[in-house]
This record gives structure tokens, C-alpha cells and sequence, in this order.
């Protein structure tokens, strides 16, 4: 993404409060973009939003709230209805440890999809909405490499992290003709507190990145094509378990599925993969 900018002067980053998410956010804080940070920790976002606003004398505006609350969307909204949100990134939903399915409470799965399932189709939903309306716009989708398979111990995470990418690919085929920009971010091992507190062996778990440069490939690859996989090592675990062109595969499925229920298709041009 050559402008930041383009999209609008504000964005919002769920899960904002450190790792990938305030990379993100300092990186578009930087290129004079106004925030909105989404996560619980109160006072850690509004320790952020200061650092933010004296570095780069932008607008910042923080939303304390769980993202899989009922009124999560309720609270988002009070502090975006009366400005443009041209870019969105939902960046929340990292696992958090392993155990056997049938171990653990139902509950702690349920969370999961609604962490990362229910969220992202909110948030994408509603500021979907207004950005088709305005013809501009950008949705990122974080997910990882989990979800090319089911594994023991993590399944119901692989399985929504399977959701948002498929997810991300179905919005940008459907909202890019109509000036939307929306993309899957994968990535791999990454160095953020969430993902070290999961398991000591992360600590020194072979090319794991840094994320500020998962932030950069992400925003660099957007409005290039459907999914973006951070890192030339994690790239070639994608290319050996996914069909080899993201882009022919989501065009294909979208004129087959136009064509039973005789809906209106438009083929879309787009890059495979970031830095392929």
C-alpha cells in the first residue's frame, strides 16, 4: 500500500493493545493516520494512544472492550459513528496454549468463534457497509498458518482461523469491484507477548518474525490480491498445502456459485501470495 491514506484519515485496529496490533498501529500512526484501538486492557491502550499522539500528533481514540462481548460492536460504534473508518484490521485471536478438545470446557471453544469468527463478520459487516457506499476502502483479516489443517490440541483454533482467511478471499472477490480492498494476513510464529506466554519453545521457535515486519508485509501487499502469507519461509509451507493459485481458485468458485443461483459474477485480477 503505497498511501496509507487512501482508504481515509482513520483506521481501526482490533486487538491493538501490543504484538502485531501495535505494530500496526504505529506504523499507520506514523504515515499520519488516525486511530482506533479495540482491546480489554484499558489502561494499556491508553498508555499507546499517548506514546501515539506526541509522536505523531495524530487523533487517537480508544475502545475498552472485549471483542467477543454482545455489545462489543455497540461499544465500537460509539466511537465511530461520527467519523470515516477507511481501513480496518482485525488482528486479534492468537491461541493461547494447547489441550485435547474433549478436556476442555465447551465453553473456552465457543470463545474461540466468537474471538474469530463472530467479530471479523461484524466488524467487516458494518464497515463493509459504509465503505462500499464511499467506494473505498480496506479489510485485513489476521490468520495463520493453523488453518491449511486440522491438528490435535488446537483444532478449534485451526478451524476458525480456516474461517477468516476463506472469509477475507470471499469479500475480496465480492467487494473489490466495488472499491474495497479486502485481504487475509498469515502468519507464522511470530514475536508477541501472547504467543510467547502460550509456550516457552516460541522464544527461540526456528525464523520466527518480528512484528512489526508482519505489520509491513501486510500493509505493503494490500490491494494486491486476496491473501498475503508474511515471511518467505512460511510462503513455501502455503504454496506445498494450498492450491497453488489463491486467486484462479476463489474467481473459479465465485462463477460457479454465481452461476447456480444466477447472480451477477465479475472475474478479479489480483497477486498470489506477497512476494511470490
Amino acid at each position: 500500500m503505497d498511501d496509507p491514506g487512501r482508504y481515509g484519515p482513520w483506521a481501526l485496529i482490533a486487538g491493538a493493545s501490543d504484538g502485531t496490533g501495535e505494530a500496526f498501529a504505529r506504523r499507520l500512526a506514523a504515515a499520519g493516520i488516525s486511530l482506533v484501538l479495540v482491546a480489554r486492557r484499558a489502561g494499556v491502550l491508553a498508555s499507546l494512544a499517548a506514546d501515539l499522539r506526541e509522536r505523531h500528533r495524530v487523533e487517537v481514540r480508544c475502545v475498552a472492550t472485549d471483542l467477543t462481548a454482545p455489545d462489543m460492536l455497540e461499544a465500537i460504534r460509539r466511537e465511530t459513528d461520527d467519523i470515516a473508518v477507511g481501513l480496518v484490521v482485525y488482528n486479534a485471536g492468537a491461541t493461547h496454549g494447547a489441550s485435547r478438545f474433549v478436556e476442555q470446557p465447551v465453553g473456552r471453544a465457543i470463545g474461540l468463534i466468537d474471538l474469530n469468527c463472530r467479530g471479523p463478520v461484524l466488524l467487516a459487516h458494518h464497515f463493509g457497509e459504509l465503505m462500499v457506499r464511499r467506494g473505498r476502502g480496506g479489510i485485513v483479516l489476521l490468520s495463520s498458518l493453523s488453518s491449511l489443517s486440522g491438528a490435535s490440541y488446537t483444532s478449534v483454533y485451526n478451524a476458525t482461523k480456516c474461517f477468516d482467511r476463506v472469509l477475507a478471499e470471499g469479500l475480496w472477490h465480492e467487494l473489490k469491484p466495488r472499491g474495497v480492498d479486502a485481504m487475509c494476513l498469515m502468519v507464522g510464529a511470530t514475536r508477541t507477548p501472547s504467543m510467547l506466554a502460550s509456550a516457552a519453545g516460541f522464544a527461540d521457535y526456528p525464523n520466527i518474525m518480528e512484528p512489526d515486519d508482519v505489520a509491513a508485509e501486510g500493509l505493503a501487499f494490500l490491494g494486491r490480491g486476496p491473501l498475503c502469507v508474511a515471511g518467505p519461509h512460511n510462503r513455501e509451507v502455503v504454496r506445498a498445502l494450498l492450491p497453488p493459485s489463491r486467486v484462479a481458485a476463489i474467481n473459479a468458485l465465485s462463477e460457479a456459485t454465481a452461476s447456480i443461483y444466477g447472480m451477477p459474477v465479475v472475474p478479479v485480477a489480483g497477486e498470489d501470495f506477497c512476494g511470490s
